[in-house]
């Protein structure tokens, strides 16, 4: 087995692999970032803030209507059980309970303002995410041919990774292991090729002895410049 020649076929593997990677973020950039796209995001954004603040003060408004209520039943209960007989508290048993029919009043009336503005936020969100929806299905459009590039790139993923895990399964694990690291050091670019007798990654001169390494199915040579993988077809 050429280790070597196996590594170069990784490279071009991970190399196409990166490629795509690169690309599909790019499609994907381009279609968010669309000035169009981010408005109505924006406009549905502030919609949704909108409304959660409408839906809080009539929460609120119930919350307070349902207490009084219930404090009104406590007060009549206590007004008309016969229990008090003293006047005075009578009286102010009859008081308060007018205090609460007038509070009751003023908040239902509040309620009633709250349950309308928070009908009317509710619509503008519903029209906000249908404007979105709008966009995006019209951007859809426009952008058919960027999207039908993604899909293609997505459906020949796999088959390239099935190529690198063959490739990957034929090499010695420390071997791998050495070009892994080269890898990520060597910006992406792990097994230069040797043309015209110089590493094609960073250009200097090859050796003959290390030209002959290159070639070999039993040595890993190296770059004495850069470090990288040698390959000699």
């Amino acid at each position: 087995m050429n280790s070597s020649f196996t590594l170069f076929r990784l490279q071009t593997q991970d190399t196409l692999r990166m490629k795509m990677n690169a690309r599909l973020k790019e499609i994907d950039r381009i279609i968010a970032a669309d000035k169009e796209v981010s408005q109505a995001n924006a406009k549905l954004v502030e919609a949704q803030g909108v409304n959660k603040s409408a839906e809080s003060v009539l929460k609120g408004l119930l919350e307070q209507v349902k207490e009084k209520k219930l404090k009104r039943e406590l007060t009549q209960s206590n007004l008309f059980s016969g229990k008090v007989r003293n006047p005075k508290e009578l009286q102010d048993l009859q008081a308060e309970t007018q205090a609460l029919d007038r509070t009751i009043a003023k908040l239902e009336d509040e309620q009633l303002q709250a349950m309308m503005a928070f009908e009317e936020t509710t619509n503008a969100l519903h029209q906000a995410e249908k404007e979105l929806q709008q966009v995006l299905d019209r951007k859809a459009s426009q952008n058919s041919l960027l999207i039908g590039e993604k899909h293609k790139i997505e459906s020949e993923i796999p088959q390239v990774d099935a190529q690198r895990q063959a490739l990957i399964e034929q090499l010695d694990k420390e071997i791998f292991m050495v070009y892994r690291t080269l890898l990520k050091s060597k910006a992406g670019i792990a097994v230069a090729e040797v043309n015209d007798d110089t590493c094609s990654a960073c250009g200097v001169t090859v050796p003959p002895a290390d030209i002959q390494a290159a070639k070999s199915p039993n040595i890993i040579a190296y770059c004495k410049n850069c470090g990288r993988i040698l390959v000699k077809s």
